[in-house]
């Protein structure tokens, strides 16, 4: 075994804003998954940099300030019309593409304004990802960015009627709570699967996935955990050729290592891809453990890349020293998860798609190893600050995925008659499907709840 096994925290939650707002994560861009339409960059609609004098410490009138970049899309734009603004995520933002956003900001004539979040790409203060810069790496902060720049556009010739937020995944959550936490400034937003339930002990996730895949499939995954397990714990050679498939060095965490195996089974999920993992490995369970191991392995190579396993995502040693590898996103989001945000995949007590390496203590000691003695996120204040899965606030459309495991954090109903909840259900529903720039082959659920939303959206501009 690793001589520190420890596990990382969650399958990269986002749909991360790089010219889109749904993408895969910088990780997983270098296998088939990346080619699916749904994926590939739309038509970049502009790449002009701009960048706003934020504040370090929005609590502190004496702070100093960084450059954080944004985007402005004005071609469609009309004085006095509306101003969508893209929250950004847990990545680098290089410009606005075809999306969502830019179909509803056609048809409204509006504004589109891309923000990109503190501590990703080119808005990290100072260059400098030391611990005590990083406390000023939280969403509060970010909500706090997002609304010195809307403050600082409305002085200049943009003149907005409204200004409406849209995010997806942690992202959708900023945008749920900026219209909470700003009214004055937001007018409504759209959660596109937003992870609005700050959950530590994320046994949910796995639930989620296991019944989504089906029985079939999860007794296939079962079976190549196993195998994964049995090598893991033999250690020496066993455990060394088993990461060895991956092209990952022995010297990697156990934990670390059973985290990749997991994020690859989830992620297909996560994404609408299920039936590429399922028909990937069907029959697994039938088959030698040396087989089972080297089929995930195929899966995993071919479907998100080589350099999916052997990333700094997944290494907490490179996490915690290769600066180098930290960007562009490795260190920054797992600091949000270990200081305010968490979603700990914690392995379920029976059936669970994940090695039981993967506990609470594992998540607790991952995050003290990579950063320092006593991180630990407080989700229970993030949640009594923002409301949890029950936020009070008005004029939010949630929208969820059947097939995500991610629709566990969020609030999973509908909270008020301005505050409507979607589920769109179908095989194959995966995390902010919404985001993407409408096709005449989307799923009829998909397109309703489009529809539902588009006149929610219309009638709040109206008011």
């Amino acid at each position: 075994m690793g001589s520190y096994s420890a596990s990382v925290l969650l399958v990269v939650c986002g749909c991360v804003a790089v010219l889109a707002m749904q993408q895969l994560p910088p990780h997983a861009r270098s296998g088939l998954a990346a080619k699916h339409p749904r994926f590939m960059q739309r038509p970049v609609l502009t790449q002009e940099k701009r960048t706003l004098d934020a504040r370090l410490d929005h609590n502190d009138p004496n702070s100093p300030t960084f450059k954080l970049r944004y985007y402005v899309d004005k071609s469609k734009f009309k004085r006095g019309n509306p101003c969508f603004f893209s929250m950004g995520g847990e990545g680098p933002n290089n410009g606005i593409g075809s999306d969502y956003v830019t179909y509803l900001a056609d048809i409204h004539k509006a504004l589109v304004v891309s923000t990109e979040h503190r501590f990703y790409g080119e808005s990290v203060p100072f260059n400098n990802f030391t611990v005590d810069n990083l406390k000023y790496l939280t969403s509060r902060q970010a909500l706090a960015d997002a609304a010195q720049l809307i403050e600082t556009l409305n002085g200049t010739e943009f003149q907005c009627s409204k200004w409406i937020a849209f995010g997806g995944s942690y992202s959708g959550a900023l945008s749920a709570w900026f219209r909470i936490k700003y009214d004055r400034i937001i007018d409504a937003a759209l959660s596109s699967s937003g992870v609005v339930n700050a959950i530590l002990n994320f046994t949910q996730f796995d639930v989620q996935v296991r019944e989504a895949i089906g029985t079939d499939c999860a007794t296939d995954l079962i079976s190549i955990k196993t195998a994964f397990t049995n090598a893991v714990f033999q250690g020496g050679t066993a455990s060394a050729a088993a990461k060895a498939l991956f092209g990952i060095s022995p010297d990697m965490a156990d934990g670390d290592f059973a985290y990749m195996l997991a994020d690859s089974a989830a992620m297909a999920d996560q994404y609408g891809s299920k039936a590429n993992l399922c028909n990937a490995i069907q029959g697994s369970a039938n088959q030698p453990e040396s087989i089972r191991m080297q089929t995930f392995a195929n899966f995993t190579n071919t479907f998100w890349g080589q350099d999916f396993g052997p990333s700094c995502f997944y290494d907490s040693t490179c996490v915690k020293s290769d600066a180098k590898r930290w960007q562009p996103t490795a260190r920054s989001w797992w600091w949000q998860k270990c200081y305010e945000l968490a979603y700990w995949q914690v392995a379920p007590a029976t059936q669970s798609l994940r090695m039981d390496l993967l506990t609470y203590e594992y998540h607790k000691q991952r995050c003290e190893f990579m950063f320092a003695p006593g991180i630990y996120p407080d989700t229970a204040a993030t949640n009594n600050y923002y409301g949890g899965a029950q936020p009070n606030g008005s004029k939010i459309f949630f929208s969820d995925f059947s097939d995500d495991p991610w629709l566990q954090a969020s609030v999973r109903k509908t909270l008020s008659p301005s505050m409507p909840y979607s589920l769109v259900q179908c095989d194959g529903c995966g995390h902010c499907m919404d985001l993407h720039y409408p096709s005449a082959t989307d799923p009829s659920p998909l397109s309703a709840s489009r529809k539902s939303f588009e006149q929610y959206l219309s009638q709040w501009l109206s008011e």
